[in-house]
């Protein structure tokens, strides 16, 4: 029999010092997000994208970065490569 553990409680254990740090995190989050986007389905990609046009604000900045994970060229290659929003 398979049991699965439910974790209740998340601690987090790093404090950062500065908003560059923060800054850092969130953007490795956004990277790692982005390839495990790329192995989903054609289909469920687009209805990911779909769904985070639909609900705008953020989350239309949010499509449009994973929309470049759609293209041919490396990932890795589409984040070096960004603009940055300063």
């Amino acid at each position: 029999m398979r049991v699965s553990k439910v974790i209740d409680k998340f601690d987090l254990k790093k404090d950062y010092e500065t908003i560059e740090e923060v800054a850092k995190q969130i953007e490795l989050v956004k990277f790692a997000f982005g390839y495990f986007f790329r192995m989903m389905s054609k289909p469920t990609q687009m209805e990911l994208i779909g769904t985070l046009e639909m609900l705008g604000g953020d989350f239309l900045e949010f499509s449009v970065y994973l929309k470049q994970f759609l293209n041919e060229r490396d990932a890795s290659e589409v984040v070096l490569n960004a603009k940055p929003n300063c």
